[in-house]
């Protein structure tokens, strides 16, 4: 039988035997997985976000399970067991057999799985966190939440006085009470709005758009009524703005990883682009394609890019070794993210960037070394790649110094 354990090819491709096999089409990904689970006896499994124990994913952070494809999903008295997207994860097992002092049980599922798990369960976890009294919301303040979350479908309940916003994050549906002015909000901020499309009738569906921040979101909208309330239901349209026309965004699951690491307060990214004039004209436009409009950024640019009009930005001198001192003043204004496109004086800039705001991009030169950048605390690499036709292959791993 062949062995199609995921060890390194050597030539000058590099990469692993397994996924090569994959890419030729030889096996599956599936039979891979299949394969590694039989030859390290391990269980192959196809776990539920509802089935995994709480106490067990939040013995590490929703960063460090990303990093390492790793998830622990259930604890007892003196065992541990983790979910990991290869058996070579020896350092991840490690770690968590020295900071719990358990004996770690393995179980093998594929990489996607355990990144979809990992959104899921940590958004269930902050949603459980989120119990007691909550203050209501303005109604764009819950749109805010919604979009920010990405989520698919979202709705307005009413009964009587009381109002309710709902939205559904990774498959968690949160809840939260909305002021009393929502509708007259809902009227400016819909179009067409609910009196020129429902009228008095007790049933309505109709095309419309969401603005907020600048922003107009495509929606379809669902209504009912009863003599006691009504119930909005929205789908946001899959139209594409212009920004989204010029820069095709990533996979929604890929969005929903770098807002989990913003909500967890570590995300710091190193930005690489092929062709590298990509990385210029798009960086500034990050915080908008993968966040949201309507936080607070500022672009950090030495250079005359053509993009800084397209962004609030602050241009630094020409001096590489003055950069550092020039963006200490901007940490007063506790921007909510920043990207930086600076190239060369690399020893001490990074640091002074990664203050101004808890979520960074950093446009990094694809030949460049990263060690400075993973020493002032930046511990990802997000990757755009043109490819034919104008699409764009956005990756997100680990950043190795």
């Amino acid at each position: 039988m062949v062995s199609i354990r995921r060890s390194r090819t050597s030539g000058d491709n590099g990469g692993y035997f397994g996924e090569a096999l994959v890419a030729c089409n030889l096996v599956s990904e599936a039979e891979l997985e299949w394969g590694l689970a039989s030859q390290f006896d391990l269980p192959y499994i196809f776990p539920d976000a509802d089935a995994i124990d709480y106490e067990a994913a939040a013995l590490v952070s929703p960063e460090w399970a990303l990093a390492h494809l790793t998830l622990p999903i259930m604890k007892t008295a003196d065992s541990l067991t983790v979910i990991v997207g290869s058996p070579m994860k020896t350092e991840a097992v490690d770690d968590l057999r020295s900071r719990t002092d358990l004996t770690i049980e393995l179980a093998l599922a594929s990489p996607s799985k355990i990144r979809e798990l990992i959104r899921q369960v940590y958004a269930r976890a902050a949603a459980a966190d989120e119990g007691g009294y909550q203050a209501p919301l303005e109604l764009s303040e819950a749109l805010g939440e919604m979009l920010h979350a990405s989520s698919p479908r979202f709705g307005i309940s009413a009964r009587g006085a009381r109002a309710a916003v709902w939205w559904d994050d990774a498959g968690t549906i949160r809840r939260r009470p909305l002021s009393g002015h929502w509708e007259r909000d809902l009227e400016r901020v819909l179009a067409p709005g609910p009196k020129s499309s429902v009228g008095g009738g007790a049933r309505a569906t109709w095309e419309g758009s969401l603005s907020r921040a600048g922003t107009a979101t495509p929606v379809d909208v669902h209504f009912i009524r009863d003599e006691s309330g009504v119930e909005y239901l929205f789908h946001p349209g899959q139209s594409a703005s212009e920004l989204q026309e010029r820069f095709p965004p990533p996979s929604p699951g890929l969005v929903s990883e770098i807002r989990l690491l913003a909500r967890s307060g570590k995300a710091r990214f190193v930005v690489t682009s092929a062709p590298e004039t990509l990385g210029h004209g798009l960086l500034p436009h990050l915080p908008e394609l993968l966040l949201d409009p309507a936080w607070r950024g500022i672009y950090i640019n030495a250079a005359d890019r053509p993009a800084a009009a397209e962004a609030f930005s602050h241009r630094l001198s020409d001096d590489p070794s003055a950069w550092a001192t020039e963006i200490e003043p901007l940490r007063a204004f506790r921007f909510d993210v920043v990207t930086v496109d600076l190239a060369g004086g690399m020893s001490d800039w990074p640091a002074s960037a990664l203050d101004v705001a808890s979520v960074a991009f950093l446009l990094w030169g694809t030949d460049d070394d990263f060690g400075p950048a993973y020493e002032a605390g930046i511990r990802w690499h997000l990757h755009i790649a043109e490819q034919n036709g104008g699409d764009l292959e956005w990756t997100l791993e680990p950043l190795n110094a």
